[in-house]
């Protein structure tokens, strides 16, 4: 739902990233601020500090949006930089979920978050690697679950939290794949 947002957000997004490349601020540099956002936000968790975890993740949310057009503003996008920050989004993905999981004790719901959310992720990249596009313009990508994340630290609701991720995330895994088949059979 948010990436249907990407195009009015990005002259905000495009004159911080002018701005920060014309500093030197590399984009892998933020995809490094991103993760210790994460990082930070798991360690608040395991402190019992949810809502500074919140704020954390929100952080890193942001980071996470800043690193792209960082590299799109300074002409360095290419598929080092693009391997180093989805690779990095999987792994902040994996961390918060655990930390989710042990604050609210709730560790099978957890690793059930962690495997749909990287299942939406995958589907999307399989589908784009046999050139199907549309995948993204779906119920929940990363940017709806950072942001749903953050929420339910803030409200204390964490192992709520997790359970609804989860059924979030498997339902967009099912209307990705939805849409990747009905783009198929248009081609046929």
């Amino acid at each position: 739902m948010l990436e249907q947002l990407r195009e009015a957000s990005s002259r905000l997004f495009d004159g911080l990233a002018h701005i920060a490349s014309k500093t030197g601020i590399s984009a892998n540099f933020v995809t490094f601020l991103g993760f210790l956002s994460f990082l930070g936000s798991s360690i608040s968790l395991l402190l019992r500090k949810p809502l500074l975890a919140s704020a954390l993740i929100l952080l890193g949310g942001f980071f996470d949006l800043m690193d792209g057009a960082i590299a799109r503003k300074s002409g360095n996008s290419g598929p080092r930089g693009a391997f180093i920050d989805s690779v990095t989004d999987r792994v902040e993905d994996g961390l918060l979920f655990i930390s989710m999981g042990i604050y609210s004790n709730e560790l099978l719901w957890a690793a059930l978050a962690t495997h749909s959310s990287m299942l939406v992720s995958y589907v999307r990249a399989k589908s784009e690697s046999l050139g199907v596009r549309g995948t993204e313009f779906s119920l929940a990508g990363r940017g709806e679950r950072i942001l749903l994340s953050a929420a339910f630290c803030a409200a204390d609701v964490v192992g709520m939290g997790l359970i609804i991720l989860t059924l979030v995330s498997y339902l967009t895994c099912i209307e990705r794949s939805y849409i990747f088949f009905r783009e198929i059979r248009k081609r046929s």
